[in-house]
């Protein structure tokens, strides 16, 4: 997976975690259901995103190769998934986020 579509997808991933929508992550499917599939179905396994079932179901709708774990391993080696890369930028992303919102005079489309 490419950084620039990994980090297109990690800021849409952070803006799901509080406003989830299942037609959105459905949506982005037409880019790569594949990876889209990959991304929901590792979120679905963290402790820490959320919204586990809604992903699941996502991830088993678009892949339903990787609802299991020798499937999304497989897959997520296919489409070239940097989970460690992910994880560190989505939590980033969020925790950017939170920031963002709790002091005043700042925006989140400002990234500093």
């Amino acid at each position: 997976m490419e950084k620039q579509a990994l980090d297109t997808l990690t800021l849409f991933c952070a803006g799901q975690q509080d406003a989830f929508d299942r037609r959105a992550w459905l949506g982005q499917a037409a880019i790569d259901a594949k990876a889209i599939a990959v991304l929901a179905k590792y979120l679905s396994m963290t402790s820490w995103y959320g919204h586990e079932e809604d992903l699941e179901r996502v991830a088993i709708e678009l892949d339903s190769g990787v609802a299991k774990r020798e499937g999304f391993e497989r897959e997520a080696r296919a489409v070239g998934f940097d989970m460690r890369h992910f994880s560190t930028a989505i939590r980033y992303e969020i925790a950017r986020r939170r920031m963002s919102r709790a002091v005043p005079g700042t925006s989140e489309a400002d990234p500093d």
